[in-house]
């Protein structure tokens, strides 16, 4: 009997494990970097292009070495909270609805713990938390919305409780009315956002003139969502233990939550977006190109302090790239993809298959993108490069890849700038190279040739819609997609969840297996579970 085909594809979620960042922290993280290190590098690739190229005499600004080199920073907060509450208001919204769930999940994590944090304020204050609720006490005008779950929230009412004894204490002030701001700025984007679509509720068609006045409100992004904006990207949080203060437990928690907050919506697609064209034309806007070109530098960066933190787990593991060696003696694995950065999957699939290629569709740390003549570069020896006989990475056919004095592994050096080939949060991705555009129909063409492809840690957020349509292509085509979900839920609730995710007309090609954080599902290890649903069984391609 053949081995069974079996492609994968790993998302973020599959390297939690591995101890690295997850998408929404990995986006907070990069917004308080300090990028004076990338800036300084990228004054260094600049002062050595020769002045007297056409490179630098036509695709420059003049006095491009005087000129200052700009970066992200408090001046794009507002433009990141403009992004969060038009794109994410929803989002938003259910989060503070489940309110206690997620300080609960929190809680499990932090060192007190709650029912400790519980006893404490009881003894304290006299009252239990949930003993006294605010959702009869507060209201939101109704025209903002009918009912708010926040105000009856026992640890939110906790935190309201703990103001009025201690009104003094400025840090859980700030933080709830940091809280307060999101709130009131998603039920104000909402509301907004339904005036500008039905200010006349009829009007004849003919008569375009009320169709002129649409869109005439707008929230003032200065006073919403800024406190928290400074608070979670710009200062450390206070150090918190058994014998802090109860209020300063309790600000700590809320410190927490407004930080989990925005981990689970910020969405900075739109600055970046607004960005990313000016690597095509630093003549045009030179404060933006640089911003840019220095904020992939700083991702870059960032991902592989990353990697050199977690080497030894990444090394030894247990995680989803360790257990493809299991998987390896069962199954005929065709093709990995993946939306992740590093090349740890790389170098551990080669050493338990080698002949498998790994795709990065969203980039990676070991290749850069030189944004004047359109191409990719191999800069780390991981990228698209030609094999040798042993399978190993060389060069690529283009003749860049040149490494450091030393021999070691390092950023290309070439008469003209270069940036890292990552794709960040962002609805422009520039996949008019031919490599990148070959690099997508090959997987899909070894994915089309599986008998199923499994996807690991992947969420199908709409700023990867390139990915997501490849994947649906798929399953048109009739093709077994087997997902695996983090956490629980009921088998229709999750495949109807992820046939929109994928608009999809049917579910009828999807398997979703709930996978908890043993990486099993039931009692058998997912490469298993996966087996053992579609072992052998050929796929209905049309």
């Amino acid at each position: 009997m053949r081995k069974p085909k079996v492609s994968l594809f790993f998302g973020a979620g599959a390297e939690v494990g591995y101890g690295l960042p997850s998408g929404g922290r990995f986006a907070l993280d990069l917004f308080r970097t300090p990028a004076q290190e990338d800036k300084a590098l990228f004054r260094e690739r600049l002062a050595a292009i020769d002045r007297t190229s056409a490179y630098a005499a036509k695709w420059l600004p003049d006095d491009y070495l005087k000129k200052r080199i700009h970066v992200f920073g408090r001046t794009d907060f507002e433009s990141l909270m403009t992004s969060s509450l038009e794109y994410r208001k929803d989002d938003i919204l259910a989060y503070l609805d489940r309110f206690d769930e997620h300080a609960s999940r929190l809680l499990r994590g932090w060192s007190i713990g709650e029912d400790r944090l519980r006893d404490l304020y009881a003894h304290e204050i006299g009252t239990s938390v949930g003993q006294v609720l605010y959702g009869q006490a507060v209201k939101l005008n109704p025209r903002l919305a009918e009912s708010v779950p926040l105000f009856q929230s026992e640890f939110f009412s906790a935190f309201l409780h703990l103001l009025e004894l201690h009104p003094g204490h400025r840090e859980l002030a700030r933080h709830v009315r940091a809280i307060l701001e999101l709130l009131v700025g998603s039920c104000g984007q909402r509301l907004i956002a339904k005036l500008n679509e039905e200010l006349f509720e009829s009007a004849p068609d003919k008569l375009s003139v009320f169709d002129e006045l649409s869109g005439i409100f707008s929230l003032n992004y200065h006073h919403v969502g800024q406190t928290g904006m400074e608070i979670v990207l710009t200062e450390t949080p206070a150090e918190i233990t058994l014998d802090s203060p109860l209020p300063d437990m309790m600000a700590g928690l809320a410190r927490l939550l407004l930080e989990d907050i925005y981990a689970c919506t910020l969405d900075y697609q739109a600055l970046i977006d607004s960005h990313y064209r000016y690597l095509y034309n630093p003549r045009a806007q030179w404060a933006k190109f640089t911003r840019i070109a220095v904020f992939l530098h700083t991702v870059r960066r960032y991902m592989m302090n990353c990697g050199e933190d977690r080497r030894e787990a990444l090394a030894n593991g247990p995680g989803y790239y360790h257990d493809l060696a299991g998987l390896a003696g069962r199954a005929d694995v065709q093709a990995i993809g993946t939306t992740n950065y590093h090349y740890f999957a790389e170098e551990i699939v080669r050493s338990a298959m080698p002949n498998v290629p790994v795709f990065h569709l969203n980039g990676s740390v070991g290749e850069f993108y030189d944004p004047y003549r359109n191409v990719i570069l191999d800069g780390y020896g991981h990228g698209d490069g030609e094999r040798d006989g042993n399978g190993e990475r060389v060069r690529g056919k283009n003749g860049h890849g040149e490494r450091d004095g030393d021999g070691g592994p390092g950023e290309l050096r070439r008469d003209g700038l270069t940036v890292p080939f990552i794709f960040t949060q962002s609805g422009i991705k520039p996949l008019t190279s031919i490599k990148m555009s070959k690099r997508y129909v090959e997987l899909y063409d070894r994915f089309l040739e599986s008998d199923v492809v499994c996807i690991v840690g992947y969420g199908f957020n709409g700023d990867d819609g390139h990915i997501n349509g490849l994947i649906r292509e798929l399953a048109s085509a009739g093709k077994p997609i087997v997902i695996l979900h983090y956490g629980s839920g009921g088998e229709s609730a999750l495949k109807r969840h992820y046939q929109g995710r994928l608009r999809l007309h049917g579910s009828e090609r999807l398997t979703v297996l709930p996978v908890g954080d043993d990486r099993k599902v039931g009692g058998a290890i997912w490469w298993e579970a996966l087996l053992e649903t579609h072992a052998g069984r050929p796929s209905a391609v049309v």
